[in-house]
Order: structure tokens, then C-alpha cells, then sequence
């Protein structure tokens, strides 16, 4: 498998971009992978994509509903912590209107 970079003229076909796993195809005989220099790309053979995407599409639809319980959980916790900071702060704030005052002298 070949390395490409975006900007760069290839041959037409599927590419695997790298850090991303998002799937570009560059259609006709000769095109331009979108992005920069800093995007990487690997060519796909077209025997291989069609595995890929469906390994790829079982993936998302298995684990999509374990990001949405934990997306739940982070935001139910976050709200918690909150929670717990206020009362913390009100209680200081009660324990010192309590404390007696130091004068000056």
C-alpha cells in the first residue's frame, strides 16, 4: 500500500486517511486528495474497501450506544461535582460567619 499525502494528484480509487479513519474516494482516472501536507493517506486496493467498510460501518453501530451511555454518565457526574462544590462553598461560608473575628490590636 502507497503513502500519499493531500494536494497531491493519484490515481482514482479509495484512500484511508491516516489519524482520521475517513474514507476518500477520488473519482475519475487522475485526482486531488483533499487537505493540506499534513493530511497522510493510504491507498486502498478495491478488494479491501469493501471489507473495511463494513468492519468499519459494524463498529459505529455496535459502539454508538456505549459513547452515548458514557457521554450520560460524564454529563450526570459533572453535574454532581457542581452540586457538591456549592454546597461545600455555602458550608465554608456558614462555617466562617461562625468563626469569631481577630481584631486589629
Amino acid at each position: 500500500m502507497s503513502n500519499y499525502k493531500g494536494g497531491e494528484n493519484t490515481k482514482g480509487g479509495f484512500y484511508l486517511k491516516k489519524g482520521e479513519w475517513e474514507i476518500v474516494a477520488v473519482e475519475g482516472k487522475n485526482g486531488m486528495l483533499p487537505g493540506g501536507v499534513e493530511c497522510e493517506y493510504i491507498k486502498l486496493p478495491a478488494l479491501l474497501f469493501v471489507p473495511l467498510a463494513m468492519v468499519m460501518g459494524a463498529l459505529y453501530v455496535i459502539f454508538l450506544p456505549f459513547i452515548g451511555f458514557a457521554m450520560l454518565f460524564a454529563m450526570i457526574a459533572r453535574k454532581a461535582a457542581q452540586g457538591v462544590r456549592a454546597g461545600a462553598y455555602a458550608f465554608a461560608a456558614r462555617v466562617m460567619e461562625l468563626l469569631p473575628v481577630k481584631g486589629n490590636g
